[in-house]
């Protein structure tokens, strides 16, 4: 039987976490800090930063803002993994002790009727302009082929390969034709209006451990698949990226239908939440064509560039040393397991942000010829991270604000206070359930 949560004489009947911060003393939210804001959903406003967006990304996103209306993050997310999917492993960050490419994976959260969709749209237009002129090539080789196979066949000599689909962009694809896909192109990015649809399809088509396959392809693991009645497929030091959007009435059951927070998938996602978004006014404004004219010839000198292997300058190390130990430091403070992985993950986020970055900075005249990384897009790297961990915050303050169980709320946040030292007469004040309660998860602690 499901024990009824009591409330203290003499205290108030509490309905929630947000009231009890309204009624309770200062002194319990300075013990609390950022893990009473997260149970509470109390989180400071968060703006995505521009002052260190290079020109030809940031005139596009802010004209766009001003004709499309969606949110800001939403463009500057999308044209991000855009610049990193036609570069892929041309480009790589070697920070002395890891590897990374310009890989990102990043949700945007919002609901119907936003703009999620013109972000996609103008971020990806001149890359499915250059897949669609892969997909013209491939049909014409195979077309060739087939009449090669035929007349080898007569004459009894070797069939020549068969010609390869080269891709950029995946939008749907069943584990039996995604993993050939991958192979044969070494990296792929995902681009999806709704990614509560990919979610949905997770062991729909195989029971193989899918989510740990996508584990791996987040840090670039490599792996082999063995199925019966298919050819060996060793894939090596994958690329792939991932964009789409998805509601915010739909992200707690998704990310609890495959416990994709408690295996950390959600943390390697960055999330782009932004605060207060509305449906956007029509206007008569029209797009300046000569910035997407720039940005296609963006997309066309990365993809083109072989830009090899790029390392930290000595200020830029110092300045990703500092940050990377106080994710650290943030991570070791919290008992929270969510917020655990959330700061662990920041320390190769902000690399593969910084190097795609400076990859964009470098058009249209090339790199640097050290080929380094400067501290100016280090700090902006880390700036934009800043948002991103507000944003991971606010994810889990969604989940916990749609839980059903308003008990099971109260006995998380008991958790959290008397991890943090407090006694269970104060925690029983606070959350309204009984001490003896407080004393039994006390002892399961």
């Amino acid at each position: 039987m499901k024990e009824e949560i009591q409330t203290p004489s003499g205290s108030p009947k509490t309905s929630g976490v947000n009231e009890i911060l309204i009624n309770k003393d200062m002194k319990f939210k300075e013990v609390l800090g950022k893990d009473i804001q997260l149970l509470s959903g109390k989180i400071e406003p968060n703006h995505f930063p521009m002052d260190g967006m290079p020109d030809v990304l940031a005139d596009l996103i802010n004209d766009s803002v001003k004709v499309y209306g969606s949110p800001l993050e939403y463009f500057a997310c999308t044209l991000l993994v855009a610049c990193g999917s036609v570069v892929r492993k041309k480009a790589k960050l070697d920070d002395g002790k890891y590897i990374n490419y310009p890989q990102l994976w990043i949700m945007y959260i919002g609901s119907s009727g936003i703009g999620k969709d013109a972000p996609l749209k103008i971020a990806f237009k001149p890359i499915i302009e250059l897949d669609d002129i892969s997909y013209k090539d491939y049909k014409a080789e195979l077309d060739q082929w087939k009449i090669l196979e035929t007349h080898a066949k007569k004459e009894k000599s070797e069939i020549p390969p068969k010609p390869m689909l080269k891709m950029i962009l995946i939008d749907d694809a069943t584990p039996e034709s995604f993993y050939p896909c991958l192979q044969q192109n070494g990296g792929l990015t995902l681009h999806r209006d709704e990614l509560s649809g990919w979610f949905s399809d997770f062991g729909r088509y195989s029971k193989n451990g899918e989510i740990q396959r996508y584990l791996s392809l987040f840090t670039n693991g490599s792996f082999s698949i063995n199925r019966v009645g298919k050819d060996h497929i060793k894939i090596s030091d994958p690329y792939y990226s991932i964009i789409g959007g998805i509601q915010p009435e739909v992200l707690p059951s998704t990310l609890k239908e495959n416990q994709l927070k408690e295996n950390g998938f959600a943390q390697r996602f960055l999330f782009a939440y932004p605060d207060n978004a509305m449906q956007p006014y029509y206007n008569e404004l029209i797009p300046n064509p000569v910035f997407a004219v720039r940005y296609k010839r963006l997309i066309e000198y990365l993809h083109q560039t072989d830009f090899g292997t790029l390392t930290l300058s000595s200020d830029a190390k110092d300045k990703y040393i500092e940050f990377a130990n106080e994710m650290v430091t943030e991570r070791n403070n919290t008992k929270i397991g969510y917020q655990q992985a959330l700061y662990s993950r920041f320390r190769m986020h902000v690399l593969r942000i910084a190097l795609t970055l400076e990859l964009v900075k470098s058009f249209p005249y090339g790199l640097n010829k050290e080929k380094t990384l400067s501290l100016e897009t280090m700090s902006y790297a880390i700036a934009i991270c800043r948002y991103f961990i507000v944003c991971g915050l606010k994810v889990e303050a969604l989940s916990f604000s749609k839980t059903e169980n308003k008990f099971d709320d109260m006995r998380q946040l008991a958790k959290v206070l008397l991890e943090k030292g407090l006694r269970q007469l104060e925690i029983s004040k606070i959350t309204g359930l009984s001490q003896p309660t407080i004393s039994r998860l006390s002892a399961i602690e």
